[in-house]
């Protein structure tokens, strides 16, 4: 069971995995477009593709950061929940 305190992390985890999974078949879709434009057209699609790519490794780190915070709630809570057994 999920700790009470734990949920807003976990679904902001869930929120930014679904935006990564929303960018990887934007980037998808772009690449796949730009293997048919030309040369110039092909610059600035890769532009965009760049941009994407930029937008992902920033939700990584987001990501990252989260799971990190869900880990100490996790343990937080263990500790304390051990803590009231013991007593």
């Amino acid at each position: 069971m999920l700790p009470p305190d734990c949920e807003p992390i976990m679904q902001t985890i869930q929120s930014l995995e679904q935006q990564a999974l929303e960018i990887d078949n934007r980037i998808g879709t772009l690449v796949a477009e730009s293997m048919r434009l030309n040369p110039l057209q092909f610059i600035v699609s890769q532009r965009k593709i760049d941009h994407l790519i930029s937008a992902k490794h920033a939700l990584q780190d987001e990501w990252d950061n989260a799971m990190n915070e869900f880990a100490i709630c996790r343990l937080a809570y263990a500790a304390h929940h051990h803590f009231d057994q013991s007593l």
